[in-house]
Protein backbone atom coordinates (compact mmCIF):
# COMPACT_ATOMS: atom_id res chain seq x y z
CA UNK A 1 0.00 0.00 0.00
CA UNK A 2 1.02 3.27 -1.24
CA UNK A 3 2.07 5.75 1.73
CA UNK A 4 0.42 8.99 1.95
CA UNK A 5 2.64 12.06 0.95
CA UNK A 6 0.12 14.36 2.10
CA UNK A 7 -0.09 15.22 6.37
CA UNK A 8 -1.73 13.83 9.06
CA UNK A 9 -2.76 16.43 11.25
CA UNK A 10 -6.87 17.50 9.95
CA UNK A 11 -7.36 20.48 8.56
CA UNK A 12 -8.18 22.99 11.32
CA UNK A 13 -8.73 27.02 10.45
CA UNK A 14 -7.46 28.15 13.11
CA UNK A 15 -4.90 27.11 16.35
CA UNK A 16 -5.42 23.71 18.08
CA UNK A 17 -7.96 23.89 21.53
CA UNK A 18 -5.44 24.73 25.07
CA UNK A 19 -7.95 22.44 26.72
CA UNK A 20 -7.52 19.39 23.88
CA UNK A 21 -3.60 19.71 24.20
CA UNK A 22 -3.95 19.77 28.83
CA UNK A 23 -6.83 17.37 28.57
CA UNK A 24 -4.49 14.27 26.75
CA UNK A 25 -1.17 14.49 29.03
CA UNK A 26 0.25 11.10 27.22
CA UNK A 27 0.05 8.51 24.30
CA UNK A 28 0.12 8.82 20.33
CA UNK A 29 -3.30 11.51 20.42
CA UNK A 30 -1.40 13.86 22.56
CA UNK A 31 1.77 13.86 20.45
CA UNK A 32 -0.37 14.29 17.23
CA UNK A 33 -2.72 17.07 18.90
CA UNK A 34 0.41 18.53 19.79
CA UNK A 35 2.15 18.04 16.46
CA UNK A 36 -1.30 19.45 14.86
CA UNK A 37 -1.17 22.45 17.04
CA UNK A 38 2.21 23.46 16.34
CA UNK A 39 1.54 23.30 12.83
CA UNK A 40 -2.14 25.49 12.80
CA UNK A 41 0.19 27.81 14.80
CA UNK A 42 2.79 28.18 12.41
CA UNK A 43 0.88 28.40 9.42
CA UNK A 44 -1.08 30.91 11.08
CA UNK A 45 1.83 32.84 12.05
CA UNK A 46 3.13 32.43 8.80
CA UNK A 47 0.07 34.26 7.13
CA UNK A 48 0.55 37.30 9.29
CA UNK A 49 2.99 40.11 9.66
CA UNK A 50 3.93 41.65 12.28
CA UNK A 51 2.53 45.27 12.14
CA UNK A 52 3.36 48.96 14.12
CA UNK A 53 3.92 48.51 17.92
CA UNK A 54 1.55 49.56 20.36
CA UNK A 55 1.80 50.18 24.17
CA UNK A 56 5.08 47.98 23.92
CA UNK A 57 3.39 44.72 21.96
CA UNK A 58 3.55 44.11 18.44
CA UNK A 59 -0.19 44.41 16.97
CA UNK A 60 -0.58 41.85 13.77
CA UNK A 61 -2.23 43.35 10.73
CA UNK A 62 -3.10 41.34 7.31
CA UNK A 63 -0.57 41.22 5.17
CA UNK A 64 -2.52 42.47 2.09
CA UNK A 65 -1.89 46.32 2.67
CA UNK A 66 -5.48 47.77 3.55
CA UNK A 67 -6.60 50.46 1.00
CA UNK A 68 -7.13 54.17 1.99
CA UNK A 69 -10.62 55.15 1.74
CA UNK A 70 -11.37 57.38 -1.00
CA UNK A 71 -13.93 59.38 1.47
CA UNK A 72 -10.86 60.50 3.47
CA UNK A 73 -9.27 61.75 0.14
CA UNK A 74 -12.18 63.62 -0.86
CA UNK A 75 -12.14 65.20 2.48
CA UNK A 76 -9.10 66.49 2.61
CA UNK A 77 -9.36 68.31 -0.85
CA UNK A 78 -12.63 69.57 0.09
CA UNK A 79 -10.32 71.20 3.30
CA UNK A 80 -8.40 72.54 0.73
CA UNK A 81 -10.39 74.17 -1.33
CA UNK A 82 -12.04 75.67 1.74
CA UNK A 83 -9.26 77.18 2.65
CA UNK A 84 -7.48 78.13 -0.76
CA UNK A 85 -9.83 81.54 -0.65
CA UNK A 86 -8.89 82.58 2.47
CA UNK A 87 -4.85 81.72 1.63
CA UNK A 88 -5.24 83.67 -1.99
CA UNK A 89 -6.71 86.67 -0.35
CA UNK A 90 -3.60 86.52 2.48
CA UNK A 91 -0.95 86.46 -0.24
CA UNK A 92 -2.51 89.38 -2.84
CA UNK A 93 -3.72 91.68 0.03
CA UNK A 94 -0.80 91.31 2.99
CA UNK A 95 2.01 88.88 1.91
CA UNK A 96 2.93 90.39 -1.65
CA UNK A 97 2.48 94.15 -0.19
CA UNK A 98 4.52 93.20 2.92
CA UNK A 99 7.24 91.40 0.83
CA UNK A 100 7.31 94.81 -1.24
CA UNK A 101 7.62 97.71 1.21
CA UNK A 102 10.69 95.51 2.57
CA UNK A 103 12.10 95.45 -1.03
CA UNK A 104 10.76 99.39 -1.17
CA UNK A 105 12.69 100.14 1.84
CA UNK A 106 16.19 99.21 1.15
CA UNK A 107 15.81 101.27 -1.70
CA UNK A 108 18.17 104.37 -1.86
CA UNK A 109 17.61 107.29 -4.61
CA UNK A 110 20.24 109.38 -5.09
CA UNK A 111 20.20 112.70 -7.47
CA UNK A 112 23.21 114.05 -9.15
CA UNK A 113 23.66 117.47 -10.13
CA UNK A 114 22.21 117.49 -13.65
CA UNK A 115 19.14 116.11 -11.82
CA UNK A 116 19.35 112.53 -12.61
CA UNK A 117 18.29 110.14 -10.26
CA UNK A 118 19.91 106.68 -9.97
CA UNK A 119 18.95 104.00 -7.53
CA UNK A 120 20.80 101.33 -5.18
CA UNK A 121 20.47 99.10 -2.07
CA UNK A 122 21.52 100.33 1.03
CA UNK A 123 20.07 101.14 4.96
CA UNK A 124 20.03 104.98 4.37
CA UNK A 125 16.18 105.11 4.54
CA UNK A 126 16.21 103.26 8.01
CA UNK A 127 19.26 106.06 9.40
CA UNK A 128 16.90 108.55 8.66
CA UNK A 129 13.99 107.01 10.58
CA UNK A 130 16.28 106.57 13.18
CA UNK A 131 18.46 109.92 12.79
CA UNK A 132 15.81 112.42 11.70
CA UNK A 133 14.24 114.48 15.03
CA UNK A 134 10.52 114.48 13.18
CA UNK A 135 10.23 110.85 11.88
CA UNK A 136 12.25 109.38 15.60
CA UNK A 137 9.00 111.75 17.13
CA UNK A 138 6.61 110.34 15.10
CA UNK A 139 7.87 107.12 15.99
CA UNK A 140 7.66 108.00 19.75
CA UNK A 141 4.54 109.68 19.29
CA UNK A 142 2.91 106.85 17.64
CA UNK A 143 3.81 104.45 20.29
CA UNK A 144 2.58 106.41 22.89
CA UNK A 145 -0.58 106.93 21.75
CA UNK A 146 -1.12 103.60 21.23
CA UNK A 147 -0.45 102.89 24.60
CA UNK A 148 -2.23 105.48 26.18
CA UNK A 149 -5.29 104.46 24.41
CA UNK A 150 -5.38 100.61 25.24
CA UNK A 151 -4.76 101.39 28.76
CA UNK A 152 -7.74 103.70 29.11
CA UNK A 153 -10.08 101.79 26.90
CA UNK A 154 -9.27 98.10 29.30
CA UNK A 155 -9.70 100.25 32.17
CA UNK A 156 -12.68 101.60 31.32
CA UNK A 157 -13.99 98.04 29.76
CA UNK A 158 -12.85 96.28 32.36
CA UNK A 159 -15.62 98.19 34.90
CA UNK A 160 -18.18 98.15 32.50
CA UNK A 161 -17.80 94.43 31.57
CA UNK A 162 -18.17 93.69 35.63
CA UNK A 163 -21.10 96.19 36.09
CA UNK A 164 -22.75 93.85 33.36
CA UNK A 165 -21.55 90.44 35.11
CA UNK A 166 -22.52 91.57 37.94
CA UNK A 167 -24.75 93.98 38.22
CA UNK A 168 -28.67 93.84 38.81
CA UNK A 169 -31.47 96.41 38.16
CA UNK A 170 -32.38 98.78 35.61
CA UNK A 171 -28.81 100.57 35.42
CA UNK A 172 -27.15 97.30 34.28
CA UNK A 173 -29.43 96.86 31.65
CA UNK A 174 -29.18 100.26 30.68
CA UNK A 175 -25.86 100.16 30.36
CA UNK A 176 -25.35 97.02 28.20
CA UNK A 177 -27.58 98.60 25.73
CA UNK A 178 -25.75 101.67 25.04
CA UNK A 179 -22.25 100.76 25.71
CA UNK A 180 -22.41 98.88 21.83
CA UNK A 181 -23.48 102.24 19.99
CA UNK A 182 -20.22 103.67 19.02
CA UNK A 183 -19.48 100.03 17.56
CA UNK A 184 -21.67 100.89 14.72
CA UNK A 185 -20.32 104.25 14.16
CA UNK A 186 -17.64 104.81 11.40
CA UNK A 187 -14.49 106.46 12.20
CA UNK A 188 -14.86 109.26 10.01
CA UNK A 189 -18.80 110.13 11.62
CA UNK A 190 -17.25 110.11 15.11
CA UNK A 191 -13.92 112.06 14.31
CA UNK A 192 -16.18 114.71 12.91
CA UNK A 193 -18.69 114.40 16.04
CA UNK A 194 -15.98 114.98 18.29
CA UNK A 195 -14.57 118.05 16.01
CA UNK A 196 -17.94 119.80 16.72
CA UNK A 197 -18.42 118.51 20.33
CA UNK A 198 -14.88 119.13 21.48
CA UNK A 199 -13.17 121.69 19.44
CA UNK A 200 -13.07 125.66 20.57
CA UNK A 201 -16.25 127.62 20.07
CA UNK A 202 -17.99 123.58 19.88
CA UNK A 203 -20.94 122.79 21.96
CA UNK A 204 -19.18 121.67 25.25
CA UNK A 205 -17.45 125.46 25.06
CA UNK A 206 -20.95 127.23 23.95
CA UNK A 207 -22.57 125.60 26.91
CA UNK A 208 -19.27 126.62 29.56
CA UNK A 209 -19.45 129.92 28.70
CA UNK A 210 -23.40 130.62 28.41
CA UNK A 211 -22.54 129.83 32.82
CA UNK A 212 -20.46 132.41 32.87
CA UNK A 213 -16.99 130.53 32.10
CA UNK A 214 -14.40 133.00 30.25
CA UNK A 215 -13.47 132.21 26.78
CA UNK A 216 -10.60 129.79 26.52
CA UNK A 217 -11.31 128.31 30.21
CA UNK A 218 -11.88 125.25 28.29
CA UNK A 219 -8.93 122.62 27.03
CA UNK A 220 -7.56 122.05 23.87
CA UNK A 221 -8.95 118.74 23.07
CA UNK A 222 -8.94 118.85 18.56
CA UNK A 223 -5.73 118.60 16.56
CA UNK A 224 -4.11 117.60 19.58
CA UNK A 225 -3.01 113.84 20.76
CA UNK A 226 -5.95 114.25 23.44
CA UNK A 227 -8.30 114.50 20.77
CA UNK A 228 -6.64 111.38 19.41
CA UNK A 229 -7.33 109.45 22.71
CA UNK A 230 -10.54 109.85 23.15
CA UNK A 231 -11.52 109.03 19.89
CA UNK A 232 -9.88 106.02 19.68
CA UNK A 233 -10.98 105.03 23.17
CA UNK A 234 -14.91 105.73 22.25
CA UNK A 235 -14.47 103.58 19.21
CA UNK A 236 -12.59 101.04 20.83
CA UNK A 237 -14.47 100.54 24.12
CA UNK A 238 -17.09 98.34 22.72
CA UNK A 239 -14.63 95.67 21.20
CA UNK A 240 -12.81 95.77 24.50
CA UNK A 241 -16.04 95.74 26.96
CA UNK A 242 -17.93 92.76 24.69
CA UNK A 243 -14.66 90.70 24.48
CA UNK A 244 -14.30 90.94 28.50
CA UNK A 245 -18.27 90.64 29.04
CA UNK A 246 -18.15 86.92 27.55
CA UNK A 247 -15.48 85.78 29.57
CA UNK A 248 -16.88 87.06 32.69
CA UNK A 249 -19.89 85.22 32.02
CA UNK A 250 -17.92 82.13 31.69
CA UNK A 251 -17.07 82.07 35.32
CA UNK A 252 -19.22 80.43 37.15
CA UNK A 253 -21.22 81.79 40.19
CA UNK A 254 -20.64 78.36 42.25
CA UNK A 255 -17.26 79.43 42.12
CA UNK A 256 -17.80 82.89 43.67
CA UNK A 257 -20.14 81.22 45.94
CA UNK A 258 -17.44 78.73 46.97
CA UNK A 259 -14.84 81.70 47.38
CA UNK A 260 -17.35 83.75 50.01
CA UNK A 261 -18.26 80.56 51.82
CA UNK A 262 -14.47 80.31 52.97
CA UNK A 263 -14.44 84.03 53.59
CA UNK A 264 -12.80 85.52 50.69
CA UNK A 265 -13.22 89.08 50.15
CA UNK A 266 -14.55 91.08 47.01
CA UNK A 267 -11.07 92.15 46.45
CA UNK A 268 -10.02 88.56 47.11
CA UNK A 269 -12.15 87.05 44.45
CA UNK A 270 -11.44 89.75 42.19
CA UNK A 271 -7.62 88.89 42.42
CA UNK A 272 -7.45 84.96 42.61
CA UNK A 273 -10.22 84.36 40.56
CA UNK A 274 -12.37 86.92 38.53
CA UNK A 275 -8.59 88.78 36.85
CA UNK A 276 -6.82 85.38 36.11
CA UNK A 277 -9.82 83.72 34.39
CA UNK A 278 -10.47 86.85 32.51
CA UNK A 279 -6.86 86.91 31.96
CA UNK A 280 -6.93 85.61 27.98
CA UNK A 281 -10.23 87.96 27.05
CA UNK A 282 -8.20 91.04 27.93
CA UNK A 283 -5.15 90.17 26.38
CA UNK A 284 -7.09 89.44 22.73
CA UNK A 285 -8.82 92.79 23.26
CA UNK A 286 -5.42 94.72 24.08
CA UNK A 287 -3.60 92.83 21.10
CA UNK A 288 -6.27 93.95 18.59
CA UNK A 289 -6.90 97.29 19.94
CA UNK A 290 -2.96 97.96 19.73
CA UNK A 291 -2.83 96.96 16.53
CA UNK A 292 -5.89 99.04 15.39
CA UNK A 293 -4.09 102.43 17.16
CA UNK A 294 -0.94 101.58 15.52
CA UNK A 295 -1.84 101.43 12.20
CA UNK A 296 -4.87 104.12 12.54
CA UNK A 297 -5.12 106.73 9.57
CA UNK A 298 -8.25 107.96 9.79
CA UNK A 299 -8.62 109.61 13.37
CA UNK A 300 -4.97 111.46 13.60
CA UNK A 301 -5.52 112.68 10.54
CA UNK A 302 -8.50 114.49 11.14
CA UNK A 303 -8.00 115.00 15.08
CA UNK A 304 -4.22 115.15 15.59
CA UNK A 305 -1.62 117.85 15.43
CA UNK A 306 0.39 118.46 12.70
CA UNK A 307 3.55 117.76 14.33
CA UNK A 308 4.46 115.19 16.28
CA UNK A 309 2.37 112.94 13.84
CA UNK A 310 1.36 109.26 13.78
CA UNK A 311 3.44 107.09 11.54
CA UNK A 312 0.06 106.43 9.40
CA UNK A 313 -0.39 110.09 8.64
CA UNK A 314 3.68 110.83 8.11
CA UNK A 315 3.46 107.87 5.77
CA UNK A 316 0.94 109.68 3.58
CA UNK A 317 2.33 113.21 3.57
CA UNK A 318 6.09 111.37 2.59
CA UNK A 319 4.31 109.62 0.08
CA UNK A 320 1.84 112.61 -1.73
CA UNK A 321 3.18 115.66 -0.79
CA UNK A 322 7.00 115.10 -0.55
CA UNK A 323 6.93 112.26 -3.24
CA UNK A 324 9.83 110.10 -1.17
CA UNK A 325 7.53 106.96 -1.34
CA UNK A 326 10.67 105.14 -0.04
CA UNK A 327 11.30 106.67 3.20
CA UNK A 328 7.24 106.03 3.58
CA UNK A 329 7.99 102.05 2.90
CA UNK A 330 10.37 102.63 5.32
CA UNK A 331 7.87 103.91 8.26
CA UNK A 332 5.44 101.34 6.63
CA UNK A 333 7.47 98.44 7.76
CA UNK A 334 8.20 100.04 11.19
CA UNK A 335 4.40 100.28 11.66
CA UNK A 336 4.83 96.35 10.73
CA UNK A 337 7.55 95.72 13.12
CA UNK A 338 5.49 97.13 16.05
CA UNK A 339 2.32 94.99 15.18
CA UNK A 340 4.57 92.44 15.25
CA UNK A 341 5.76 92.59 18.40
CA UNK A 342 2.39 92.87 19.82
CA UNK A 343 1.37 89.68 17.72
CA UNK A 344 5.10 87.39 18.74
CA UNK A 345 3.88 88.76 22.46
CA UNK A 346 0.36 87.19 22.32
CA UNK A 347 1.54 83.96 20.97
CA UNK A 348 3.99 83.73 23.42
CA UNK A 349 1.68 84.13 26.50
CA UNK A 350 -1.25 81.92 24.45
CA UNK A 351 2.01 78.94 23.93
CA UNK A 352 2.46 79.53 27.85
CA UNK A 353 -0.75 79.44 28.70
CA UNK A 354 -1.72 75.64 26.69
CA UNK A 355 2.13 74.34 28.01
CA UNK A 356 0.72 74.74 31.54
Amino acid sequence: MRASTGSTCPRTRGRASPALTRSTASGPAARTARTCSGSGTRRSRSSERLGPRRDGVAVATSARAVPRPRRLDRSRAAGVLLVLPSLLYLTVFVFIPVIKAFATSFTVRDRDDAGNYTYRVGLDNYAQLVGSDTLRANVIFTVFIAVISVAIVFCIAYVIALALRFGRGPSARFLGRIYIVPLFIPSVIASYAMITFLANHGFVDGILQSVGLPDGAFPKLVFDWKGIVITQVWLSLPFMTVLLSSVLLEISDSLIESARDVGASSWEIFRHIVLPLSAPGALIGVTFIFLGVIGGFTVPYLLGPNAPQMLGVSMVYYMTNYFEPYIASTQAVAIFLLSLVAAVYYVRQQFKREVR
